[in-house]
């Protein structure tokens, strides 16, 4: 390549990716274009708080600003857990924030994964410029829908500051939803896996479908990632209560529901069948009952493929969750006029792992 091409070459990167950098959340090449280092964050050099509970998030989160010109937010004050960090570059009227990496991820400039603030004359930081900031598995608004009043600030954590509880109020379990016809159960396991449940009304019948995946959960943040899908933000609003985007009927966009927790699983159907019995709950489990031995886990019902999945618990530990024991195979089912009807349910009837094909009718 000859040097005159080599010039140009990099010449358009440079200016592309200056391009980038001045147009990244919302600011303009007037407003951000500037120079970064240790000199040009002097002046926001320090520890800051950012309490997201007026804009719809039960969190405070943590910004350190350091002399190099990098910055990280974290859950807590000590800030042994990255939960984002990157660069700082100063521009006319503005700091921009350029993300390295966000919840263990490396993000690059070509990305536009960018915040910015400016200084308030009380020292703080104002975000209210920018959309978002980025913060772990979630992104948090800056301005509210409600009250354009009401918008993200730092604000210098002072020699006297509580540190908020950084333990969450989740506990695993079943929670139930309902929105625009459809019912949701959502069932979080103790191997991080989750089943998420949608039913609604069909021809007088209910018609089942599901995703899966995992689970992890952060102080407030709920994150989620479906099988196959990107990962999803929700939210523990408290200990009993959940709120989960989700899927409506026929619909590709996703709703944040409220789910509340169910205190105990209520029986949903019995069938019997070839001397045994099955019993299905409301927490998306089962019981079966054959030659005095018992065996539960969870069912996974597809009204599509007209087909069905159980997940018994672990053998040994007694662990229950999607990730314990899926090779048992599926079976088919039908539920006409509220009599469900099972072929092919892979019964164990002792101790010993063997199985035996067995149809089931609803009593």
């Amino acid at each position: 390549m000859k040097i005159g091409s080599k010039i140009k070459t990099t010449a358009l990167t440079v200016l592309l990716a200056m391009c980038v950098f001045m147009t990244a959340c919302g600011g303009t090449e007037e407003g951000t274009a500037g120079k970064g280092g240790a000199g040009a964050v002097k002046d926001v050099v320090g520890e800051y708080y950012l309490d997201l509970s007026k804009l719809g998030m039960k969190l405070t989160v943590y910004l350190r600003i350091s002399e190099d010109g990098t910055f990280q937010f974290s859950n807590t004050t000590d800030f042994k857990i990255n939960k984002s960090a990157g660069t700082i570059e100063k521009g006319t009227d503005k700091y921009i924030m350029v993300y390295e990496s966000v919840n263990g991820e490396e993000k690059n400039l070509s990305e536009g994964v960018t915040s910015s603030f400016v200084v308030k004359d009380d020292k703080t930081l104002d975000f209210s410029g920018c959309e978002r900031i980025y913060y772990g598995s979630a992104t948090a608004i800056t301005v509210s829908a409600e009250d354009p009043s009401i918008i993200l600030t730092g604000v210098p954590i002072p020699d006297d500051y509580q540190e908020a509880s950084t333990e969450s109020e989740f506990t695993a379990g079943t929670y139930a939803g309902e929105n625009g016809g459809v019912s949701y159960r959502a069932s979080f396991f103790e191997d991080n896996s989750y089943l998420l449940v949608m039913i609604r009304n069909e021809n007088g019948a209910p018609y089942y479908s599901s995703e899966s995946g995992i689970y992890g959960v952060s102080t407030t943040q709920l994150a989620l990632t479906p099988t196959g899908e990107s990962r999803l933000s929700g939210e523990v609003f408290s200990g009993s209560e959940l709120h989960i985007p989700v899927l409506g009927d026929g619909s590709e966009e996703r709703t944040v529901v409220s789910f509340t927790k169910q205190d105990s699983a209520g029986t949903e159907a019995v069938l019997s069948g070839q001397g045994a019995k099955l019993t299905l709950y409301t927490d998306n489990t089962f019981s079966s009952e054959a030659s005095g031995f018992t065996e539960k886990g969870i069912v996974v019902f597809d009204s599509e493929s007209g087909t069905f999945k159980i997940y018994p618990d672990h053998p040994e530990t007694g662990i229950r969750g999607l990730n314990q024991i899926s090779t048992v195979p599926s079976g088919t089912f039908t539920n006409r006029g509220g009599n469900m009807q099972l072929t092919d349910f892979r019964l164990r009837e002792s101790e010993s792992l063997s199985r035996t094909k067995c149809n089931f009718t609803q009593n």
